[in-house]
Protein backbone atom coordinates (compact mmCIF):
# COMPACT_ATOMS: atom_id res chain seq x y z
CA UNK A 1 0.00 0.00 0.00
CA UNK A 2 1.38 3.37 -0.98
CA UNK A 3 1.95 6.14 1.52
CA UNK A 4 -0.94 8.12 -0.03
CA UNK A 5 -3.38 5.19 0.20
CA UNK A 6 -2.28 4.50 3.76
CA UNK A 7 -2.99 8.13 4.62
CA UNK A 8 -6.45 7.97 3.04
CA UNK A 9 -7.33 4.80 4.98
CA UNK A 10 -6.08 6.35 8.21
CA UNK A 11 -8.23 9.40 7.61
CA UNK A 12 -11.28 7.22 6.88
CA UNK A 13 -10.77 5.25 10.08
CA UNK A 14 -10.57 8.47 12.08
CA UNK A 15 -13.85 9.66 10.53
CA UNK A 16 -15.53 6.33 11.30
CA UNK A 17 -14.30 6.45 14.90
CA UNK A 18 -15.47 10.03 15.30
CA UNK A 19 -18.90 9.15 13.88
CA UNK A 20 -19.22 6.21 16.27
CA UNK A 21 -18.33 8.38 19.27
CA UNK A 22 -20.88 11.00 18.18
CA UNK A 23 -23.64 8.37 17.81
CA UNK A 24 -22.94 7.00 21.30
CA UNK A 25 -23.02 10.52 22.72
CA UNK A 26 -26.29 11.28 20.93
CA UNK A 27 -27.89 8.10 22.24
CA UNK A 28 -26.75 8.89 25.77
CA UNK A 29 -28.01 12.49 25.71
CA UNK A 30 -31.35 11.70 24.05
CA UNK A 31 -32.14 8.59 26.10
CA UNK A 32 -35.08 9.15 28.41
CA UNK A 33 -36.50 7.28 31.34
CA UNK A 34 -39.66 5.26 30.63
CA UNK A 35 -43.03 6.69 31.58
CA UNK A 36 -44.14 5.78 35.10
CA UNK A 37 -47.87 5.45 35.75
CA UNK A 38 -49.13 7.79 38.49
CA UNK A 39 -52.92 7.99 38.50
CA UNK A 40 -56.08 7.13 36.56
CA UNK A 41 -59.56 8.51 37.10
CA UNK A 42 -62.61 9.08 34.86
CA UNK A 43 -60.70 7.49 31.98
CA UNK A 44 -57.85 10.00 32.35
CA UNK A 45 -54.44 8.37 32.73
CA UNK A 46 -51.43 10.34 34.04
CA UNK A 47 -47.80 9.26 33.79
CA UNK A 48 -44.52 11.00 34.55
CA UNK A 49 -40.86 10.47 33.75
CA UNK A 50 -37.68 11.88 35.16
CA UNK A 51 -35.73 14.42 33.15
CA UNK A 52 -32.18 15.55 33.90
CA UNK A 53 -32.87 19.05 32.60
CA UNK A 54 -35.47 20.14 35.16
CA UNK A 55 -36.64 19.60 38.73
CA UNK A 56 -40.10 19.09 37.22
CA UNK A 57 -40.83 15.66 35.70
CA UNK A 58 -42.22 15.37 32.20
CA UNK A 59 -45.98 14.71 32.25
CA UNK A 60 -48.12 12.61 29.94
CA UNK A 61 -51.92 12.53 29.91
CA UNK A 62 -53.96 10.08 27.84
CA UNK A 63 -57.75 10.04 27.54
CA UNK A 64 -60.66 9.21 25.26
CA UNK A 65 -63.35 11.91 25.17
CA UNK A 66 -66.66 12.40 23.41
CA UNK A 67 -66.19 15.12 20.81
CA UNK A 68 -64.54 15.95 17.51
CA UNK A 69 -61.16 17.35 16.54
CA UNK A 70 -62.92 20.54 15.41
CA UNK A 71 -64.45 21.01 18.86
CA UNK A 72 -61.18 20.43 20.74
CA UNK A 73 -59.35 22.73 18.31
CA UNK A 74 -61.86 25.50 19.01
CA UNK A 75 -61.33 25.15 22.78
CA UNK A 76 -57.54 25.09 22.57
CA UNK A 77 -57.36 28.03 20.16
CA UNK A 78 -59.49 30.15 22.51
CA UNK A 79 -56.58 31.13 24.77
CA UNK A 80 -58.50 33.99 26.40
CA UNK A 81 -60.66 31.42 28.20
CA UNK A 82 -57.98 29.01 29.42
CA UNK A 83 -58.58 30.05 33.02
CA UNK A 84 -62.04 28.44 32.80
CA UNK A 85 -60.57 24.95 32.53
CA UNK A 86 -56.75 24.93 32.79
CA UNK A 87 -55.53 24.29 36.35
CA UNK A 88 -54.01 27.29 38.18
CA UNK A 89 -54.24 29.57 35.14
CA UNK A 90 -54.82 33.02 36.61
CA UNK A 91 -54.61 34.91 33.34
CA UNK A 92 -54.33 34.00 29.67
CA UNK A 93 -54.40 36.57 26.87
CA UNK A 94 -54.04 36.43 23.11
CA UNK A 95 -51.09 38.61 22.12
CA UNK A 96 -50.93 38.10 18.36
CA UNK A 97 -52.88 36.06 15.81
CA UNK A 98 -50.32 35.02 13.20
CA UNK A 99 -52.46 32.74 11.06
CA UNK A 100 -55.49 30.37 11.16
CA UNK A 101 -53.70 27.92 13.46
CA UNK A 102 -50.83 30.03 14.71
CA UNK A 103 -50.73 32.57 17.53
CA UNK A 104 -48.75 33.99 20.45
CA UNK A 105 -50.27 34.23 23.92
CA UNK A 106 -49.40 35.26 27.47
CA UNK A 107 -50.22 33.18 30.53
CA UNK A 108 -49.82 33.64 34.27
CA UNK A 109 -49.83 30.55 36.50
CA UNK A 110 -50.94 30.87 40.11
CA UNK A 111 -48.73 29.08 42.65
CA UNK A 112 -49.74 28.49 46.27
CA UNK A 113 -47.98 30.54 48.94
CA UNK A 114 -45.07 30.83 49.60
CA UNK A 115 -44.19 30.14 45.96
CA UNK A 116 -44.26 33.01 43.44
CA UNK A 117 -46.59 33.02 40.45
CA UNK A 118 -45.06 32.13 37.09
CA UNK A 119 -45.58 33.69 33.67
CA UNK A 120 -44.64 32.93 30.09
CA UNK A 121 -45.24 33.93 26.48
CA UNK A 122 -45.78 31.03 24.11
CA UNK A 123 -46.06 30.28 20.42
CA UNK A 124 -49.02 28.05 19.56
CA UNK A 125 -49.07 26.01 16.33
CA UNK A 126 -51.97 23.80 15.22
CA UNK A 127 -51.74 21.44 12.25
CA UNK A 128 -54.64 19.32 11.06
CA UNK A 129 -54.34 16.13 9.04
CA UNK A 130 -57.65 15.99 7.21
CA UNK A 131 -57.14 12.50 5.80
CA UNK A 132 -56.25 10.99 9.18
CA UNK A 133 -58.76 13.18 11.05
CA UNK A 134 -56.11 14.18 13.55
CA UNK A 135 -54.51 17.25 15.09
CA UNK A 136 -51.01 18.00 16.27
CA UNK A 137 -50.62 21.07 18.47
CA UNK A 138 -47.37 22.38 19.92
CA UNK A 139 -47.17 25.23 22.43
CA UNK A 140 -43.62 26.40 23.22
CA UNK A 141 -42.58 29.25 25.49
CA UNK A 142 -40.77 32.28 24.08
CA UNK A 143 -38.28 33.20 26.83
CA UNK A 144 -37.05 36.38 25.15
CA UNK A 145 -40.35 37.66 23.76
CA UNK A 146 -40.94 40.30 26.43
CA UNK A 147 -38.92 41.56 29.44
CA UNK A 148 -39.43 40.29 32.96
CA UNK A 149 -42.74 40.98 34.68
CA UNK A 150 -42.55 42.55 38.14
CA UNK A 151 -43.29 40.23 41.08
CA UNK A 152 -43.48 37.15 38.81
CA UNK A 153 -40.99 34.42 37.91
CA UNK A 154 -40.46 33.71 34.22
CA UNK A 155 -40.89 30.08 33.18
CA UNK A 156 -37.50 28.94 31.92
CA UNK A 157 -38.85 26.35 29.47
CA UNK A 158 -42.23 24.95 28.55
CA UNK A 159 -43.35 22.72 25.69
CA UNK A 160 -46.79 21.18 25.52
CA UNK A 161 -47.59 18.76 22.70
CA UNK A 162 -51.09 17.56 21.87
CA UNK A 163 -51.69 14.66 19.50
CA UNK A 164 -55.42 14.19 18.99
CA UNK A 165 -56.89 11.44 16.83
CA UNK A 166 -60.41 10.40 15.85
CA UNK A 167 -60.93 6.82 17.03
CA UNK A 168 -64.67 6.59 16.23
CA UNK A 169 -67.38 8.99 15.04
CA UNK A 170 -67.79 11.51 17.86
CA UNK A 171 -64.90 10.12 19.93
CA UNK A 172 -61.33 11.39 20.12
CA UNK A 173 -58.15 10.15 21.76
CA UNK A 174 -55.86 12.74 23.36
CA UNK A 175 -52.18 12.12 24.02
CA UNK A 176 -50.66 15.16 25.72
CA UNK A 177 -47.11 15.63 26.96
CA UNK A 178 -45.61 18.53 28.90
CA UNK A 179 -41.93 19.35 29.34
CA UNK A 180 -41.38 22.10 31.87
CA UNK A 181 -38.71 24.00 33.75
CA UNK A 182 -40.72 26.36 35.98
CA UNK A 183 -37.71 28.54 36.80
CA UNK A 184 -36.63 29.66 40.25
CA UNK A 185 -37.25 27.26 43.12
CA UNK A 186 -40.42 25.48 44.15
CA UNK A 187 -41.12 23.27 47.19
CA UNK A 188 -41.52 19.57 46.37
CA UNK A 189 -45.17 19.59 47.43
CA UNK A 190 -45.93 22.37 44.94
CA UNK A 191 -44.24 20.40 42.17
CA UNK A 192 -46.37 17.39 43.10
CA UNK A 193 -49.54 19.47 42.81
CA UNK A 194 -48.71 20.39 39.25
CA UNK A 195 -47.58 16.90 38.24
CA UNK A 196 -50.70 14.99 39.37
CA UNK A 197 -53.53 17.15 40.72
CA UNK A 198 -53.12 19.84 38.05
CA UNK A 199 -53.28 17.60 34.95
CA UNK A 200 -56.19 15.60 36.38
CA UNK A 201 -58.31 18.68 37.11
CA UNK A 202 -57.40 20.24 33.77
CA UNK A 203 -58.53 17.22 31.78
CA UNK A 204 -61.65 16.72 33.87
CA UNK A 205 -62.58 20.33 33.09
CA UNK A 206 -61.73 19.83 29.42
CA UNK A 207 -63.93 16.75 29.33
CA UNK A 208 -66.77 18.81 30.80
CA UNK A 209 -66.38 21.56 28.18
CA UNK A 210 -66.52 19.00 25.38
CA UNK A 211 -69.58 17.34 26.94
CA UNK A 212 -71.34 20.73 27.12
CA UNK A 213 -70.80 21.19 23.38
CA UNK A 214 -72.46 17.86 22.64
CA UNK A 215 -75.60 18.24 24.74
Amino acid sequence: MTTINRGIWTLRLKWIAAAAVFQLWALKTTAQDPWKFQKEKDGIRISTRNTPNSSFDDIRVEADFSGTIQQIAKILMDVNHYREWSYATKKSVLIKQIGPGSLIYYSEIECPWPATNRFFYAAFELKENVEEKSLRIVSTNLPDYKPETKDLVKVAFSKGTWYITTIAPGTIHIDYTLQLDPGGTLPAWVLNLFSTKGPMETFQNLKGKLSALNR
